[in-house]
């Protein structure tokens, strides 16, 4: 590649990476952290390593600062008994949002599906939306 198609290549990737700061800087927090909330039980639901280490990634920065993506597998682990996760919604208050989903799972001693909501808190750190787990 010259020099012309690198910067060309550069500039296209800067321009759309500030479309996306543009476009997420007009969501509500609400939203905001719903979409990253979403992000990360879609991760979950594919039940694997890789959906794991996603999901792993959208927890505070000081959790992954002392919590290894395998330690993190316990806090996850009745993921593999889920059939579906379906968004509720998220109420901001300043930095912190609790998120709430609604959870299905089959235990394998009842073999009947549960439904029950699943809240969880985020925290804006940095200019992003985080997880948090103690």
């Amino acid at each position: 590649m010259n020099i012309v198609t690198k910067t060309s290549l550069l500039a296209c990737a800067i321009a759309v990476s500030a479309c996306a700061n543009i476009k997420n800087k007009n969501l509500t927090p609400e939203e905001s952290v719903m979409k990253r909330a979403e992000a990360r039980y879609e991760a979950l639901m594919k039940k694997d390593q890789a959906g794991l280490a996603k999901a792993w990634e959208y927890t505070t920065p000081s959790f992954r600062g002392y919590t290894t993506v395998e330690q993190y597998a316990p806090k996850v682990a009745g993921r593999m008994f889920w059939s579906a996760v379906e968004p509720r919604g998220a109420e901001c208050e300043e930095d912190v949002c609790e998120v709430t989903f609604n959870l299905t799972y089959k235990p394998p001693q009842l073999n009947v599906p549960i439904t029950r909501p699943l809240k969880n808190k985020w925290l804006f750190i940095d200019g992003e939306w985080w997880i948090y787990h103690k």
